[in-house]
């Protein structure tokens, strides 16, 4: 099966378990675990979601375009960034390089087989995520556990303003002709 029929398939799956057709199973299979995964630590299987968990998180989170659904094992291939949940169980959170309707980042969290294929527990969009993701993965390095971060990671923080000063003269003049010094005006450049 090639790239295109495994995205083919697991987009029909998604969009079969949305209209609230009843499967024969109770997981599918979204796609082969990414070699970046396998490196971070997951084992050598595909990742699956159980028929349930899609409709539960589609439902609760409509944030989530449905072409993020459709193209969810291209896109846990390039993440920005990887890093354990904060419940330290092997359990880990992945950053994607797509964007909610919200325009927050979407995270995905997946826990390791135990003897067969990986799980996709979550898909979401995170308010103020990028921030969060950044705090996480410093909580991580702290307790020397394994991180992931894009190159390009970092230029995806909001950063912070810039002050400067600039000097004005503006209204400074009064009416007797003499002026007064400049002052410097503080301003705010995002």
């Amino acid at each position: 099966m090639n790239e295109d029929d495994l995205l083919s398939g697991w987009a029909a799956i998604v969009d079969r378990i949305i209209r609230g057709d009843r499967l024969n199973r109770p997981t599918v299979i979204v796609g082969p675990t990414p070699q970046l995964l396998k490196d971070f630590g997951l084992p050598a299987a595909s990742f699956q979601m159980t028929v349930a968990k899609v409709a539960r998180t589609r439902k609760d989170h409509p944030e989530v375009p449905l072409a993020v659904w459709h193209d969810l094992p291209k896109l846990l291939e390039n993440p920005l960034a990887i890093f354990p949940s904060r419940w330290r169980d092997g359990s880990m959170v992945i950053l994607l390089i797509v964007e909610d309707r919200n325009g927050d980042p979407i995270l995905v969290a997946a826990a390791p087989g135990t003897g067969g294929p990986n799980a996709i527990l979550s898909i979401y969009g995170k308010e103020a995520g990028l921030e969060w993701v950044a705090k996480e993965i410093a909580a991580a390095k702290a307790e020397g556990l394994p991180t992931y971060e894009k190159n390009d990671f970092a230029a995806t923080l909001p950063q912070p303003p810039v002050v400067e000063t600039t000097s004005s003269s503006h209204g400074l003049i009064p009416s007797n002709g003499t002026a007064k010094p400049k002052r410097d005006i503080l301003s705010i450049r995002k």
